[in-house]
Order: C-alpha cells, then structure tokens, then sequence
C-alpha cells in the first residue's frame, strides 16, 4: 500500500536577532533609494551634457529649423545634415504637408511607411 502519512514543510525563524533582520532589510532598501537616485542623477547630466549635440556626427551642432508649423532640429555640420524629430513631430510634418498641394502626399506616406 502506499505511504499515508502527509508531507510538512516546516519553517523556521531566519538566522540571527529579528532587530537584525530589521536593520538588514532597513539598510537594503535604503541601498537601493541611493542607487535609484544615483542613476536618475547620472541620466540627468548626461542628457544635459549632450544636449544639442547630433545623433549621427556627435557635435554640439544642432538648429532649429522653423518651416510652416513645424519646428525640427537639423544638424548644420557640414557634410551630415541629420534632421532630428522630437516626439510628435514627424506627424506634425505630415499634417503640414498635407495642407500643401502637389506631390507631397506619396512623400507623406513614403515618410510614414518607414515608421510603421
């Protein structure tokens, strides 16, 4: 016949003094408020220390560029001439292109066809 007798798991108290457990757990997340605020410091500076800079070329070098309703930043180093979209923007040029007539609605869904 099979065994009858039921299966126990047993827990036991974790080693050492609660009051240590306390300041363990105490010092953990403390820990980690300091690492969390460490790294939102850092990603901070770094976004503020490369600010204007271009994407493709890295220097310090981007304009913004008002045409219609839009603004975008272009990078003016010669021989890279990266166009920068903030978010909203690329659909702001499509909405401005459309107000045009002529053939920039198959560069409109050109545009938009390499974003979907």
């Amino acid at each position: 016949m099979a065994d009858d007798r039921e299966k126990v798991k047993v827990l036991l108290p974790p080693e050492g003094d609660s009051e240590d457990v306390f300041f363990k757990e105490n010092d953990r997340k403390l820990i980690m408020a300091l690492r969390e605020k460490a790294a939102k410091d850092s990603d901070a500076k770094y976004r503020e220390e490369h600010k204007g800079h271009c994407f493709r070329c890295g220097t310090k070098s981007l304009a913004e560029i008002k045409r219609g309703g839009v603004t975008v930043d272009v990078c003016i180093n010669k021989g890279c001439g990266a166009v920068h979209l903030d978010p909203g923007e690329l659909e702001a040029c499509e909405l401005e292109l459309k107000k045009q007539d002529g053939g920039f609605s198959k560069i409109t869904g050109a545009l938009s066809s390499l974003f979907k």
